[in-house]
């Protein structure tokens, strides 16, 4: 009895531990479905979502850039791309054979390809197909073509460095491609499709059942034909003196639009990849370098301003010798006394020397702070160099004397033509911009860029005291005489400078930047020029080198533009070729301000009345006037408010039409 109760107490403990391993081990499974299902389901969903789903991206058509008057400077074009999802081809050998003909490919390069285990590959991208080519292509199963938007450059090297380039994905690699990348590319569109469990293709979306949205369109301040002179002339002037490269820029100096910004060495963005690196920078904007005596200008600007001296003012210039602690400046010539005017026409390093020593460490720094050295001017376009310009109280006993001619301070080329600008505009530092506006595709302004004052930094009154100091430069016997214009004043400043040897310390002996700067008409200026030749062989000063392609830049720019002399000193607009958004309003338009179309019966005989534009829509006006045969500028968007000249009246060829939209 005892017995059968003992293994009947033994079963019933036996079969406890059964159910309570059965329990414990169904609530392990329960907590760990829980675990799957409720904790980390999500991200196991995007695992499996990954493993059998692939998917690629196809580029949207980038948006096109334009200069001020709508002229194509950057385009999309429709291409073919040939794609192939190796999962189903039969005979990637027979495929490549077929297809290394019509692609212009290497068929074992194809076939390398085929075999490399994705679903998805890319034969050949960005390519012009026939329609024979096409069907051969289509005619191989697991082998398509798609369309996608190639970039292309109709200039060439024109305005190269400025716009930069993109890659093979369409991002922005160079210039306003890369510095406005999110405006240009738009959004772009997928494939997918999915996976067996080798990894193979099954199925992928139609490559046309979804759309992308097109980049926005960047309207530029540049000028196309200012841009080709620029870069023509500077061209000249470097290949003359083998120099070994150069820069020129054309700014507004009311509003600090860049009219042109020219660099060498340059390349051809439709085929950056045969171009060295170097060769693509845009060196006015991120090479920094010594001005050498352009600086004399800003000394001398903050000299009068803080009275520290006066135009008739003279100064003992040692007879081209002078010494301060262990250094001994000196003089092209063996100057005796000089005026301040003179400091300024005849370029004297010890004058200058002389007027920074009596103006002080302190206010030196000061001005040329405020006149933008040692900063970036914050102009869009990318790796803008800030240059070098050491605190005051870092300076030695020397260095106010070397920084009043310009040593021991390295300035970018947009910082000096942006400072130059101030005295141009009677005392205002405006921000330099190159973009005007950005459109989406539909023509409806994104974003808009106005002239923008960074600070004043000296009076009108002293600004016109420097224009009068800088005409002198440019008149007989200044150092600038080869930059003077027939019909116009030219303000402007020479500049010779040694270049520093980084290797070594000091100065190269025979490596020179030769520089002009200046703005014309000098008394109402309408553009503000900077030219810089680096390293120039056989002569190296700024008043021989660099001055004439200052005179050529300005002289067929002004006759672009249709400004031209009015007897002595001075000078007219005859007719508006060129005009800015902000130099003339609608109003102005309506009025027949300044700058308006003189509209004469030998106008009329050029070109056939102008048509009235009033109301109509920017693509309408241009239309329109294409119609005609008539070129257009485009001021604002919307619709169209006023016009020059006046409907009906007769206007010159090769000469725009100017329209403005609110």
């Amino acid at each position: 009895m005892k017995k059968a109760a003992l293994i009947e107490k033994n079963g019933r403990l036996r079969i406890y531990i059964l159910l309570a391993v059965f329990a414990v081990f169904f609530a392990v499974i329960a907590f760990r479905a829980f675990q799957l299902q409720a904790l980390e389901g999500g991200k196991l969903g995007r695992m499996a979502a990954n493993q059998h789903n692939r998917t690629v991206s196809v580029p949207s058509r980038r948006g096109e850039i334009f200069d001020r008057n709508l002229k194509e400077l950057a385009v999309s074009l429709d291409v073919d791309s040939v794609y192939a999802e190796p999962g189903r081809i039969e005979s990637p050998k027979a495929a490549s054979r077929a297809l290394a003909p019509v692609l212009s490919m290497d068929a074992r390069e194809i076939e390398r390809r085929l075999g490399s285990g994705r679903g998805f590959v890319w034969l050949k991208r960005q390519i012009d197909l026939g329609d024979d080519q096409r069907r051969k292509v289509a005619a191989i199963e697991g082998v398509g073509i798609t369309k996608e938007a190639r970039r292309f450059y109709p200039n060439r090297q024109l305005a190269s460095n400025l716009i930069g380039f993109i890659g093979k994905d369409s991002g922005g690699l160079e210039g306003i491609e890369l510095y406005y990348d999110n405006f240009l590319k738009g959004v772009s569109y997928r494939l997918t499709g999915e996976r067996d469990a080798a990894g193979k293709t099954l199925m992928y979306e139609d490559v046309n059942k979804q759309a992308s949205i097109r980049g926005m369109e960047i309207e530029l301040t540049i000028d196309k034909t200012i841009q080709y002179i620029a870069e023509k002339s500077l061209a000249r002037a470097v290949e003359a003196y083998g120099a070994k490269g150069g820069s020129a820029i054309v700014m507004n100096p009311s509003t600090g639009e860049l009219l042109a910004m020219a660099t060498l060495p340059t390349y051809d963005p439709n085929n950056f990849n045969s171009f060295m690196p170097r060769e693509w920078r845009n060196r006015a904007v991120t090479d920094a370098f010594e001005p050498g005596s352009v600086v004399k200008l800003f000394l001398i600007s903050a000299a009068l301003e803080e009275n520290a001296t006066r135009p008739e003012e003279i100064f003992f210039c040692e007879n081209g010798s002078y010494r301060v602690a262990d250094r001994t400046f000196h003089d092209v010539e063996k100057y005796g006394w000089l005026t301040t005017s003179q400091i300024m026409k005849y370029s004297s390093n010890i004058g200058a020397a002389k007027i920074g020593e009596r103006l002080g460490k302190q206010r030196l720094h000061r001005y040329l702070k405020s006149f933008g050295f040692g900063e970036k001017t914050g102009v869009d376009l990318p790796g803008e160099s800030a240059g070098s310009f050491m605190n005051y109280k870092k300076w030695s006993g020397v260095t106010i004397d070397t920084v009043s001619f310009g040593q021991g301070i390295s300035a970018t080329g947009i910082q000096l033509v942006t400072a130059l600008s101030a005295v141009a505009n009677g005392g205002f530092v405006m921000k330099p911009y190159v973009v005007r506006r950005v459109a989406d595709s539909k023509g409806a302004v994104v974003a808009e860029t106005n002239p923008s004052i960074v600070r004043r930094v000296i009076s009108e009154k002293t600004a016109r005291k420097m224009t009068e100091l800088l005409i002198g430069v440019t008149d007989s016997g200044g150092t600038g005489t080869r930059a003077a214009l027939d019909g116009f004043e030219v303000a402007g400043k020479t500049g010779t400078a040694q270049k520093a040897d980084l290797k070594k310390g000091g100065y190269h002996e025979s490596a020179h930047v030769a520089t002009f700067m200046g703005f014309v008409p000098a008394r109402d200026p309408k553009l503000a020029i900077l030219v810089m030749i680096d390293e120039p062989k056989k002569e190296h000063h700024g008043g021989v080198v660099s001055a004439p392609v200052f005179k050529e830049i300005a002289s067929e720019s002004l006759s672009y533009m249709g400004v031209y002399p009015e007897g002595p000193g001075g000078a007219k607009t005859s007719m508006v070729q060129y005009v800015s958004a902000v130099s003339q309003s609608p109003l102005q338009a309506r009025e027949g301000g300044r700058g308006a179309y003189a509209g004469t019966k030998e106008d009329d005989a050029a070109v056939g009345g102008v048509p009235d534009f009033t109301g109509k829509t920017v693509r309408s006006v241009l239309n329109a006037a294409k119609e005609r045969s008539l070129e257009v500028s485009i001021i604002g968007s919307g619709r169209a408010v006023a016009q020059r000249p006046s409907p009906g009246r007769g206007v010159p060829r090769n000469i725009p039409v100017v329209v403005w939209f609110q």
